[in-house]
């Protein structure tokens, strides 16, 4: 006769019935969700950073390169602010339902949209304007009187990449982290 699991007596016979702990996560499909979103996140800056260096090697026109780099950014923000935000917006729903873990994934995920907003809708505009600008005057952007402006412009960008590529990155570690933790043996 197999004794009952809720009696006292199985607990002070089996030595083993207290010491397994298996915390599970109260919405598994959620959590992968989550990750899954922040994989697609971390992987795609990524890709696009290797992208936009890619067009650098194999368009030797500098300035033409760098038109075509700023347009694919552009054009992948859009999807990455989507995906950013479902992140965030569905964490902060799961946070209020008591999943406080996930409290860990908001900071990077609400600068990384931050990162990409000020990227993409205001220093590529604005070197695309120095650009537009320069051409009209019938030079490139680099010989007109702007070329400082626009070094400072050009190289601030890729660093503000690489901290999209950082930021992604690490939401993506801790929610693997986090879900890695937590799921229990299924």
């Amino acid at each position: 006769m197999k004794p009952n699991e809720s009696s006292c007596c199985y607990a002070l016979f089996n030595p083993f019935y207290l010491m397994v702990d298996t915390t599970q996560t109260p919405y598994p499909l959620t959590t992968r969700l989550l990750r899954w979103i922040a994989y697609i996140l971390a992987g795609g800056t990524l890709i696009q950073a290797l992208a936009c260096a890619m067009m650098y090697f194999f368009i030797f026109d500098s300035q033409a390169a760098g038109m075509k780099a700023d347009l694919l950014v552009q054009h992948l923000s859009y999807y990455f602010l989507g995906g950013a935000f479902i992140l965030l917006s569905v964490s902060n729903v799961l946070i209020k339902r008591g999943l406080f873990q996930l409290k860990t994934i908001r900071t990077p995920t609400l600068v990384f949209i931050l990162d990409l907003a000020f990227t993409n809708f205001l220093l590529i505009p604005r070197r695309d304007y120095l650009r537009e600008t320069a051409l009209h005057d019938g030079m490139p952007v680099m010989l007109s009187p702007f070329a400082n402006y626009f070094l400072i412009l050009n190289c601030l960008t890729p660093l503000l990449l690489m901290t999209q590529i950082s930021l992604s990155s690490l939401t993506a570690w801790r929610l693997s982290r986090l879900t890695s933790s937590q799921v229990g043996p299924n």
